[in-house]
């Protein structure tokens, strides 16, 4: 079910004051899997089985404003995706070091007198590059397609992990140019590319789509994957519920190691619960993979 910041106040749902929640903003998120698989892992945890998560649809202009809402209200973890987590930035009392780098959040820790922020979204990468394209980030070539708050996570959690060398493609050069210039400032390196279906992928490297192209029926793949080496692995960041998205059936149809978004969700996830629970990321991360299907 989907819930908007009112329902705080018109809801019986959230007539318990002293039960401890947890949510998910973003807009759109009816298509979010996170209630799905959080809501699982916490019956596991032994001091939160009582406790809910909820998916809240949030507009990017009241965000900061709903956050005090949800402060009050006894949330004590949120995580955000589209369109919050560069916005959310600038409003957190404490930022973790994941945060500082890449400039965008997507956890929300409640602490005293607000928000601290950490990025999980590199941890849940690495997590399925690992374990279900059998890459390692270290020594890689590695090309992100893509420069939001998703990229950004996964840029810098890459190039702190030791990959060989990072390109980034965007088709807004302005964003893309930012993204550059964070990099630089924090010591590291990376090219740039020009986005299209035919840019120029070196042999074995990974490439990470970090935009939505590809994820409705009907579009195009984000490559055209009979022009790239069949030696890459692709991971898609985005996911689809019950199917493949475009990009990773166009891989895979052209004989290219693949994966779509789904363990990147579910170990960002766990990762974000660890840090809201204290529990172990590892089982919590499987519990997440059992729900969701993995």
């Amino acid at each position: 079910m989907i819930f908007k910041p009112q329902d705080l106040s018109l809801s019986p749902e959230f007539a318990d004051k002293n039960e401890v929640r947890f949510a998910v903003f973003g807009n759109p998120i009816a298509h979010s899997l996170s209630p799905i698989m959080q809501n699982a892992a916490l019956k596991e945890c032994e001091n939160f089985r009582d406790s809910k998560y909820y998916a809240f649809e949030v507009d990017a202009e009241k965000l900061i404003s709903v956050l005090d809402i949800f402060y009050e209200k006894n949330f004590l973890g949120i995580n955000l995706t589209i369109p919050h987590k560069e916005v959310v930035v600038p409003a957190l009392k404490e930022v973790d070091i994941s945060v500082i780098r890449a400039k965008a959040c997507n956890t929300l820790l409640r602490i005293d007198g607000g928000w601290k922020g950490y990025n999980t979204d590199g941890f849940g990468l690495e997590y399925a590059l690992v374990n279900f394209l059998d890459r390692e980030i270290q020594n890689s070539d590695i090309v992100l397609l893509g420069a939001g708050g998703a990229a950004r996570g996964a840029a810098f959690h890459l190039l702190a992990n030791g990959c060989k060398s990072l390109s980034i493609a965007n088709r807004s050069k302005e964003r893309l140019q930012k993204l550059v210039d964070d990099i630089t400032s924090e010591g590291f390196e990376c090219k740039t590319l020009e986005l299209s279906q035919n840019i120029e992928i070196p042999n074995n490297a990974i490439v990470i789509n970090c935009t939505s192209v590809g994820l409705k029926d009907g579009e195009n793949s984000v490559l055209d994957f009979s022009k790239v080496p069949k030696n890459i692995a692709f991971f898609d960041m985005p996911y689809r519920r019950g199917a493949e998205t475009v990009s990773v059936e166009c891989a895979r149809a052209n004989g290219i190691r693949a994966q779509s978004g789904l363990p990147m969700l579910a170990y960002q996830g766990a990762k974000s619960l660890s840090i809201w629970t204290n529990t172990d990321c590892t089982k919590a991360g499987k519990m997440m993979l059992k729900a969701l299907g993995l």
